[in-house]
């Protein structure tokens, strides 16, 4: 292969080195992993927050035990054939991505601008969004989502000076600041442990901190963040559906009876977690199938709508933006050179295995943390099941791209160099 010696890297391919042939391969997987992703989506026809809607939310109430909910039968079912799904998944995609290596090199281009672009697109979204907010002033004024609303009239203005500020990018730093500020103002109003449901909000911050500040300097950095603050909220929720599902029965009784199809609650809710919990997953740890994800999220967010509203849509824009951006961006965690090829795909599945009780854990220790009066404490099996956490993390850790890409050389080659080398 010639090297353009102008840019030091290789010429792009152009499109007639794309062959039909694989075109035609590969679709069939294609429809595989979409379909393999529906199939397991169907359950949650509708995706609105179950804290707008829900009159019986209570963060203070003590959730059900994870020892409980990890033993239903139905729920180890639901686990099964989870890991089943996501082993079809990560292989399929194994088996697409060589047969899209001369697709991704004729498009690589327009993926690389449209990258960089992603900041403006979610400054765009900022702006709507908190524009969106400041029009709805009905019984208290609406502060960062819609069930935290204040009597301030502070508030306003703060989101008008968010949504101008955001559009440029000197300005953004300022637009961020505010955004903290109302974040920090929902922690002060509802607690830390109910802001934990709006960690993108962070992620976006971050985001657009990094690129207004750092630049390319800091792209996979930020892209990293908002990627994992995006998926902790989604697996966050999911967790709600399995430790207080009559926060989501309370809705199904009564603005969304239809979406249950004649299914059982306690199915509909607990396959409804199974299913985000997925989706979260594979828009953190997966290839194509995280874009993939991002599109499946995105349509069921935008199919509740209807059913439940302009405050379902105004809530989540930020996040549908958020989503946007990954179905048309590739992911670069859980994909390292290295670990891609020692069984990454396995390393996944397992990672799903163990964080499902992880999570719970973590959900259970962080309730008991804020609230302590409860008489709540953490237990034996609680803090196992924390443990049974810590494989994410590390997975996060081990598969993202180096942070700091700067070459270090190993350490016994250091020891073995002599003072005038160094």
């Amino acid at each position: 292969m010639t090297i353009d010696t102008h840019r030091g890297r290789p010429p792009p391919r152009t499109p007639q080195a794309w062959r039909p042939s694989n075109q035609r391969a590969a679709l069939p997987a294609v429809l595989g992993t979409g379909l393999a992703t529906l199939a397991c989506a169907w359950p949650t026809s509708a995706q609105a927050h179950v804290k707008w809607f829900s009159n019986v939310v209570n963060c203070g109430a003590t959730p059900l035990s994870p020892l409980a909910v990890l033993g239903s039968p139905l729920f180890v079912m639901l686990v099964l054939g989870a890991l089943l799904t996501l082993c079809i998944v990560f292989m399929v995609e194994r088996h697409i991505l060589p047969r899209f290596e001369t697709l991704h090199q004729v498009h690589a281009d327009w993926k690389q601008r449209f990258s960089r672009n992603a900041a403006w697109l979610l400054r765009i979204g900022v702006c709507v969004y908190f524009v969106s907010l400041f029009t709805q002033d009905g019984q208290g004024r609406i502060v960062l989502t819609p069930e935290l609303k204040t009597a301030g009239s502070w508030v306003g203005p703060v989101q008008l000076l968010i949504a101008a500020l955001v559009l440029w990018k000197r300005t953004v730093p300022l637009a961020v600041l505010g955004m903290l500020s109302l974040y920090a103002h929902g922690v002060w109003a509802a607690g830390w442990f109910h802001m934990l449901d709006y960690v993108y909000f962070l992620g976006a911050a971050a985001f657009l901190w990094l690129d207004a500040t750092q630049g390319v300097a800091m792209h996979y950095i930020a892209f990293t963040l908002l990627r994992v603050s995006a998926g902790f909220s989604f697996m966050w929720v999911s967790i709600e559906k399995w430790l207080y599902p009559q926060w989501t029965y309370d809705i199904l009784d009564h603005e969304l009876a239809m979406v249950t199809m004649g299914l059982d609650k306690s199915f509909f809710v607990m396959s409804a977690g199974m299913v985000e919990f997925c989706l979260a997953l594979l828009l953190v740890l997966g290839r194509l199938s995280s874009q993939v994800a991002s599109l499946v999220l995105l349509a069921l967010m935008v199919a509740a709508i209807p059913l439940v509203g302009v405050i379902d849509a105004i809530g989540h824009a930020p996040l549908m933006v958020v989503l946007f951006i990954f179905s048309a961006s590739q992911n670069r965690i859980g994909y390292r050179a290295e670990a891609a090829r020692r069984g990454a795909d396995l390393g996944h599945v397992l990672t799903f295995a163990l964080a499902v009780p992880g999570c719970m854990g973590l959900y259970t220790l962080m309730h008991a943390l804020a609230y302590p009066g409860t008489g709540e404490l953490p237990t034996w099996h609680t803090l196992l099941a924390l443990l049974m956490s810590l494989p994410l993390l590390w997975r996060l850790w081990h598969t993202t791209p180096k942070l700091f890409p700067v070459r270090r050389r190993p350490w016994r080659e250091l020891v073995t160099l002599s003072p005038q080398a160094a």
